[in-house]
């Protein structure tokens, strides 16, 4: 049964029949069992032309066409064990209209089937994996399971702080509304959601979306600049821009303008710390002059 290829249509068994026809290799030439063809009679029949050492061949009973139509259709089956089904499918399993898997994606990121935010897919037909969707889709169970998990044990003031990450304004919303949007986030995308509870760079999002909210940084010609400093032109670019370590300076700047009330804290630790040591240095000048006067009265003896 592992030798079996089933072919499924995402429009399902209602969908017309498709006809292919062998395509070239990646060098541009036929396949080897795919062979070129003669018009034999006015009404386009054509039959191969041959060379005797191929007409005498053991595989000559599996041999294709290169104008065959090849069917196919929801359920079409090929059984790799037969030579000349295992040619069939060789020379057409690389159509545009035929994905590998489900949720195939080209080079660029877009999926075969369902396409991209530009265009729809061009792929109709996909290979059946019975052993591999399910298992596709347990995983992806146990992700949704993950992310609510994550959303039920936070606090309210955590949600609401999770939509904003999300680039939804829910301030005034019920947590009812919060909890409501945060689990259809997760049925659609389970990993976008637990990013929010796992990922490093929360911190660093939040102060990105105060940042902008409150114009510490503000879009000039497309660009994120604070100040005259180029910060990137995407959330991404902006994100590395602010971990590497010659900008520290440039990431504290944008943090206690954004958030004030830290300068202050920061100015009421350092004042609270200076008082510290000074009673520090008192303790000690005292406990030296104490070992002082007992050396002293140890003398006068």
């Amino acid at each position: 049964m592992n030798n079996i290829v089933t072919l499924r249509n995402v429009y399902g068994k209602e969908k017309a029949h498709c006809f292919i026809n062998p395509l070239k290799q990646a060098n541009g030439s036929n396949y080897p069992f795919v062979k070129r063809v003669r018009q034999v009679d006015a009404s386009g029949d054509t039959e191969m032309i041959l060379s005797e050492a191929e007409i005498n061949s053991p595989d000559s009973n599996y041999f294709i066409k290169e104008d065959e139509r090849i069917e196919i259709y929801d359920g079409k089956t090929f059984d790799l064990d037969n030579p000349l089904e295992r040619n069939i499918w060789t020379c057409i399993k690389d159509s545009f209209l035929i994905a590998p898997e489900r949720d195939s994606k080209d080079s660029k990121g877009n999926l075969l089937i369902d396409g991209g935010p530009k265009r729809y897919g061009q792929a109709e037909f996909y290979v059946e994996r019975p052993g591999v969707e399910s298992e596709k889709r347990i995983e992806r169970m146990k992700l949704v399971t993950k992310a609510f998990t994550y959303i039920e044990q936070d606090s309210a003031k955590g949600r609401l702080t999770k939509t904003r990450l999300l680039g939804k304004s829910m301030r005034n919303a019920p947590d009812s509304d919060v909890q409501d949007y945060l689990y259809q986030r997760a049925e659609k995308d389970p990993m976008v959601v637990i990013d929010l509870y796992t990922g490093s760079d929360t911190a660093l999002k939040l102060l990105l979306i105060d940042a902008k909210e409150q114009r510490v940084i503000n879009l000039q010609s497309g660009v994120w600049m604070y100040g005259d400093v180029r910060l990137g032109t995407t959330d991404e670019s902006i994100l590395l821009f602010l971990k590497i370590p010659a900008n520290k300076t440039i990431y504290e700047g944008i943090t206690l303008e954004t958030y004030p009330d830290l300068q202050k804290l920061s100015l009421k630790e350092t004042v609270e710390e200076k008082a510290e040591d000074k009673a520090e240095e008192k303790v000690e000048d005292k406990a030296e002059e104490k070992v002082e006067k007992t050396e002293k009265k140890k003398s006068n003896k």
